[in-house]
């Protein structure tokens, strides 16, 4: 028993860290990468080991035996994507860990929220409401005033233009810019008054008949009263009783056709004369 004891710390002595240096160096961290840091073995999850030199030795070891070895690259585990998310410039190593871009609008209180964006985009759209004021047009109407000489016109009563509020459901960008709207509803505010318009109805003489109207008025008057019992229509006021006659006679003068009638009676009245 004793030589088997002796023999074994011969080993230990012999070979300290070449036995059982490896033996769990990076068993619970994915296994020995290859790559070296500081002079001790890199495992495949990043860290180092605390025991395992790139020797092959132990801590135990001497410090001369790992650093007189030729320097091994170090790596850095992360995204080595440029185009993801999480892109690590830093990473040497890529770890399985990248995450794919996803545009869109990363805006809650926007219309077009999108969920499962990650890289906002600037599409966000926002809806909001918004009042504007809009006149209503007055209408006209038209009455007939005789006593307005005809094609002429006169205001009345003046028309007033009434107001109405209209609410509009507005979609605008990021910035504000107006991309769409909607009419929602629309409230008078005020209501409109109609002008009223005078229209003339009344017949003006042009000069011309009124120069023959008094000439046959006059004609008429003179030709009546000197022959009474003549068949003009003045002779047939003047046998008519007060205050029918005064009637007549103003009726005669105020409708202009009367005179007119009298001067074609006078004018017959002359050529059965003349041809007796």
């Amino acid at each position: 028993m004793k030589k088997v004891v002796m023999g074994i710390i011969v080993l230990m002595l012999l070979f300290p860290a070449s036995v059982f240096a490896g033996k769990g160096c990076c068993s619970s961290h994915g296994g020995v990468s290859g790559a070296c840091r500081n002079g001790y073995q890199v495992c495949n999850d990043g860290t180092t080991s605390p025991s395992c030199t790139c020797s092959g030795g132990s801590t135990s070891s001497t410090s001369s035996s790992s650093s007189s070895n030729s320097p091994t690259p170090s790596y850095v585990y992360g995204c080595t994507d440029e185009n993801a998310v999480n892109y690590n410039p830093k990473a040497n190593k890529d770890d399985g860990s990248c995450i794919a871009k996803v545009l869109g609008c990363m805006d809650k209180m926007a219309q077009n929220y999108n969920s499962n964006a990650n890289v906002e985009d600037n599409s966000c759209k926002y809806e909001k409401e918004i009042k504007e004021s809009e006149a209503i047009k007055h209408d006209t109407e038209y009455i007939s005033n005789n006593e307005l000489e005809s094609g002429k016109e006169k205001v009345k009563t003046k028309g007033i233009d009434g107001e109405k509020e209209i609410t509009y459901i507005v979609l605008v960008d990021a910035d504000g810019n107006e991309i769409s709207r909607e009419k929602k509803n629309e409230t008078v505010v005020k209501e409109p008054i109609a002008e009223i318009v005078e229209k003339g109805t009344r017949q003006e003489i042009s000069p011309v008949i009124g120069m023959f109207w008094i000439i046959s008025l006059a004609l008429a008057f003179y030709y009546a009263f000197k022959h009474k019992e003549g068949n003009l229509l003045l002779n047939k006021i003047q046998k008519q009783k007060q205050p029918t006659n005064y009637i007549l006679y103003i009726l005669y003068i105020i409708t202009v056709i009367p005179p007119f009638i009298d001067v074609i009676l006078i004018i017959n009245n002359k050529y059965k004369k003349s041809k007796k």
